[in-house]
This record gives C-alpha cells, sequence and structure tokens, in this order.
C-alpha cells in the first residue's frame, strides 16, 4: 500500500464520519418533528421527553456501535501497513548503522597506520637493522601504500558520512599528504649532495620541523576524528 493509498483512506473515512453524523442527526430531527406534531397535553409532551431523550440515546449508542465496526475495518489495514512501512524502516536504519560501523572501523585502522608509517618515515634517526638503504625505502614504501589505501578507501565510502565530516577527513589526510611530498623533496635533495651548505642547513630545518608536526599536532586531529566517530556510533562515555 502506497503513501497515497493510505491517505486517500484516510479521507475516506473523515468524509465518512462527517456524512453519517449528519444523515443520523437529520433522520433524527425528522422523527422528533413528526412526534411532536402530534401532542395535545403537557403530560404527553413530558412523556414523550423522556422517551425521545432515552431513544435518542440509544440510537447514538447503536449509531457509535456501527461507526466503530466501519471504523476498524477502515484503520486496521492503515494500522497494518504503518506498522509494516515502519519495521521495514528500521530494517533499512540498522543495516546502515551496521555497515557504516564497519566503514568506521576500517577507516580508522588505515588512519592509524598511515600515521604510524608517516611517524615512522620521517623520524630524524633510525636504527639500522641489516641494510640502511633497504630498510629506508622500505619505510618510504609503507608511507606511500598507507596514504594511498586511506585515500582510495575513504572516496569508495564518502557516502556514509555527512558532508561536514567529510570535508574534515579531507583535511587531515591532505596534512599528511602534503608533509609527505615536503619531506620526500627535501629528503632527496639531502641525499643527492648538491646542496650547498646554506641550503642543506635550511632543508635539514625544514624535515626536523616536519617530524615534529606529524608527531606533535597529527595526534590531536586524529583524536577528535575519534570523538567524531564516535558520535556517529553512539558511544557514549560512561
Amino acid at each position: 500500500m502506497t503513501k497515497e493509498q493510505i491517505i486517500q483512506i484516510i479521507v475516506e473515512v473523515i468524509l465518512f464520519l462527517i456524512a453519517s453524523y449528519f444523515l443520523f442527526y437529520k433522520s433524527w430531527l425528522s422523527a422528533l418533528g413528526k412526534e411532536v406534531a402530534k401532542l395535545s397535553t403537557i403530560e404527553e409532551l413530558t412523556r414523550l421527553t423522556e422517551n425521545v431523550k432515552k431513544n435518542f440515546q440509544e440510537q447514538m449508542e447503536l449509531y457509535k456501535s456501527k461507526l466503530n465496526e466501519e471504523l476498524t475495518l477502515k484503520i486496521e489495514p492503515i494500522k497494518s501497513e504503518l506498522a509494516k512501512t515502519n519495521i521495514t524502516h528500521q530494517i533499512q536504519f540498522s543495516f546502515l548503522h551496521q555497515e557504516r560501523a564497519k566503514v568506521i572501523l576500517e577507516l580508522y585502522k588505515k588512519l592509524v597506520e598511515l600515521h604510524s608509517a608517516m611517524v615512522d618515515w620521517t623520524n630524524f634517526m633510525h636504527p639500522i637493522i641489516e641494510d640502511g638503504e633497504k630498510e629506508s625505502q622500505e619505510r618510504i614504501k609503507r608511507a606511500n601504500i598507507a596514504l594511498h589505501e586511506f585515500r582510495n578507501f575513504f572516496l569508495l565510502n564518502k557516502l556514509f558520512f555527512p558532508k561536514s565530516l567529510c570535508n574534515y577527513i579531507e583535511d587531515v589526510f591532505k596534512e599528511y599528504w602534503d608533509k609527505g611530498w615536503d619531506f620526500g623533496y627535501r629528503q632527496d635533495r639531502l641525499r643527492s649532495g648538491q646542496l650547498t651548505e646554506e641550503y642543506f642547513k635550511e632543508y635539514s630545518e625544514d624535515i626536523s620541523k616536519i617530524s615534529k608536526e606529524l608527531k606533535n599536532n597529527l595526534p590531536q586531529k586524529i583524536d577528535e576524528l575519534e570523538t567524531k566517530f564516535r558520535k556517529l556510533l553512539n558511544v557514549e562515555d560512561e
């Protein structure tokens, strides 16, 4: 049953109530007029008045009973349809909430990995386990993979988030992306051995600053995202 059909039934019920009331009232007045025309004494008028009151009450109870039956026949299908609609809405909302929860969990995991990979890559000092150059390339590779996986997953699941939250996530990602690009460029230039002493010092200070900003500033934004995610999931602090 469509929304338009439900509205049509409700209108029909209202019109039925109005018509039934006027038909009943008109019929009762007509019968009362006929009885009044036959009166000849006050006693008869008094008797008729009592009879009319009694008859009116009986007719009203009968009318109300029939009306309740008619209303039940009209309204029960509407109640049933509304109940079905409500159940369908609840199922759809529950499914959407479950899917959103999965997306939020996966996106948060990718964000944590992104932050960890970027901090590891941009650290000023790294211990050498076996091969320093190979381990450096692995850190760069890990950071690049984390950047691309986070971005791609987010772009495919933006519909699960309000636009305001999408904008916030995009700003956070852009900060990781920009700092990664700046750090990578300066790191390559430093390793090239082609910089003057002045530029070498400047670039060294730049990558040190980028490293500190990633460690100190980005965790605050991750905390803000956690709060926003908890709100979407209806997770309240005890």
